[in-house]
């Protein structure tokens, strides 16, 4: 008897040890429930260069919370935006994954898109312009009224990341037979036929250096040209102009899967359907829409791959 007793004592034993394992191992639809709403949702990372962080952020922080909501189909989602040093880094955090889009002129979107493997994937139209071009301006009483009159000349470029500043009437100057060469000081000799060039910053620079005499002429993009009051215009003609590129562009990172690309590209292509929507994109630099690259430009740096084979950047 006692050893049934025993027997029994141990059997109940080892059948209490196994109903505690298995409630230990087994989840309740409770925990279930609660393990799926602590699951991480997807980020969308926005990227910018620029040396003023809290600007960035005022105007890109709505659209980066938009694009996470939207893709995650949840209102409270709050999306992040980067602020890179230089075009560089921003090469590298696109690389790496740490930026998924980024915004901008098509010649910066080209280097940052060489350098990370990344793509074009839509045009931008920034402030309601879908496309752009520079114009060649000289002093209407100056005398030069073709692009043969530079030689010898001094033209002002805006910095040597703009796309209207320096990348399309370089590639344009340069297609136009002008040799061309940066005047890096005022102890430089240049021969007669050089067309020398500096960078002045910014167009209200070259403005002013083209007024004071400094330059002989400038470039700037064709909608900043329009928007100078109209007897400023009147000032200045306009000598050449290049072909149109797209305003901007979205470059998408290579981290990214084929499904999130497709649905950041289907709601970016989405927001002007919608009043918060459009609502975003106006706070958005007033981004009229995104809209898909024209069927014909094939290779919408077409015109900017001349000047990266002939004019390399030492600044990378």
């Amino acid at each position: 008897m006692i050893m049934l007793i025993q027997s029994l004592g141990k059997a109940l034993s080892l059948l209490i040890i196994s109903m505690l394992v298995s409630c230990q191992h087994k989840p309740t639809n409770s925990s279930l429930a609660n393990a799926s709403l602590t699951m991480p949702s997807s980020l969308v990372i926005l990227g910018e260069v620029s040396d003023d962080p809290t600007e960035v952020f005022e105007r890109f922080q709505p659209l980066a919370n938009y694009l996470t909501q939207q893709f995650n189909g949840e209102e409270n989602e709050i999306g992040k935006v980067e602020v890179a040093p230089n075009m560089e880094t921003m090469a590298r955090w696109l690389k790496s994954g740490k930026v998924e889009l980024y915004f901008d002129s098509p010649y910066p979107a080209f280097l940052v898109s060489e350098a990370s493997g990344s793509q074009v994937i839509l045009s931008r139209w920034k402030g309601g312009v879908s496309s752009y071009k520079s114009v060649i301006i000289t002093l209407r009483e100056q005398g030069i009224k073709q692009m043969d009159d530079l030689r010898g000349k001094k033209i002002a470029f805006e910095e040597n990341f703009s796309t209207s500043g320096y990348m399309l009437p370089y590639t344009y100057l340069k297609e136009q037979g002008l040799i061309l060469t940066e005047k890096k000081s005022d102890s430089q000799s240049f021969s007669e036929d050089e067309t020398t060039y500096v960078f002045s910053g910014s167009d209200n620079n070259s403005l002013q250096w083209l007024v004071s005499g400094r330059v002989d002429a400038m470039a700037m993009g064709s909608v900043d040209f329009q928007q100078l009051p109209e007897e400023t215009r009147q000032q200045f003609i306009i000598i050449g102009e290049t072909q149109s590129v797209p305003r901007h562009v979205v470059v998408i990172s290579p981290t990214l899967s084929h499904n999130k690309v497709m649905r950041l590209k289907k709601i970016l292509l989405q927001m002007n359907q919608t009043d918060s929507g459009q609502n975003i994109l106006e706070q958005f630099e007033q981004t009229t829409k995104f809209a898909q690259l024209p069927e014909h430009q094939t290779d919408i740096f077409k015109e900017i791959r001349p000047l990266i084979n002939s004019n390399s950047n030492d600044d990378w």
